[in-house]
């Protein structure tokens, strides 16, 4: 779905996309699989990975095909709608941040954002309805990218200011200036407590300089596929608290993984390592000042260092 979202939309400067995005507001968590965020407000895909069969009955309740047999499953458009209220209490606490005051009087609000929810499900799946039109959102994932711009291109066609269709204009969603959007996006990519910690690229060994016209230009070099696995590679934190940007962090591992618990503001920031050598996630676990851990696939080992202790 990841895949999907950000080929459709890679060059759509109105338009983010985000992913695994975790927030917290008010006691309340909220985890979204994918997030895509326009001109209207907001759009949020949740992936199933299901690659059988899904039916909705009658009654609207979800089930799977596993092993032969249909059991229950959890409504994900109902799963990506509660996300979506925690979501939206989140960005109606910043509105004096993110939005601008209308000729700079009136404050602007997320009130009538849009918020809408998609179910995805693996391409070599299949959706039965018990009703024709029943739960149109629920979308096999690579028509969910097409679903979410005609939703985009729908609401902008209402929002126009000559709309002859006066009720479709008066319901249409708030229009974000560029300005604003940029602001979401920004602020919900940082508000995402999970932060992808990047290695820091270790040079190889020098190579002897050869004449031009002696050989033709050398091929850039290729990520090694296998590694000494004693090797450990330091990482310079890139961490810093989601809330009040502090460096003073203790490493800890909770319910979701690995992550920073700032000492100043008690703020809790989850942190991710892809590695370096073949972009797999590494498995963390807490050290003196920071966490260790080394990629099950190439064995490559890492330290992530908060603070002062960081080094490359």
């Amino acid at each position: 779905m990841a895949h999907y979202l950000d080929r459709h939309f890679h060059d759509r400067k109105k338009l983010h996309v985000l992913h695994d995005v975790r927030i917290e507001h008010d006691g309340e968590v909220a985890q979204m699989d994918h997030l895509v965020v326009h001109g209207f407000g907001v759009a949020i895909v949740e992936s199933k990975s299901v690659s059988t069969s899904v039916r909705i009955n009658a009654a609207g309740e979800w089930e799977r095909q596993w092993d032969g047999r249909w059991r229950g499953m959890p409504d994900p458009i109902l799963q990506g709608e509660r996300q979506g209220l925690v979501l939206k209490r989140l960005l109606e606490a910043r509105e004096s941040e993110l939005l601008e005051k209308l000729l700079g009087l009136i404050q602007g609000t997320f009130t009538l954002m849009a918020l809408d929810v998609f179910a995805a499900i693996s391409d070599e799946g299949t959706i039965k309805r018990a009703k024709a039109g029943q739960a149109p959102r629920a979308l096999k994932a690579d028509a969910v990218p097409k679903a979410v711009e005609d939703l985009v291109a729908s609401y902008r066609r209402d929002a126009r200011m000559f709309n002859p269709n006066l009720r479709a204009f008066v319901k249409a969603p708030r229009d974000f200036n560029d300005a604003e959007l940029l602001r979401v996006g920004h602020f919900l990519r940082v508000r995402s407590t999970d932060v992808l910690v990047e290695p820091a690229v270790v040079p190889g060994p020098a190579t002897p300089r050869r004449s031009v016209a002696a050989s033709p230009p050398e091929a850039p070099i290729q990520p090694a596929t296998s590694v000494n696995p004693s090797r450990t590679v330091a990482i310079r934190s890139t961490v810093a608290c989601k809330s009040c940007g502090g460096a003073d962090l203790e490493a800890a591992i909770g319910r979701y993984g690995p992550y920073a618990k700032c000492r100043s503001c008690s703020t809790n920031t989850a942190v991710k390592i892809a590695c370096a050598g073949c972009g797999e996630r590494v498995r963390l676990d807490t050290g003196p000042d920071g966490f260790h851990g080394r990629c099950g696939a190439c064995d490559r080992g890492y330290e992530v260092r908060f603070g002062a202790g960081a080094a490359a």
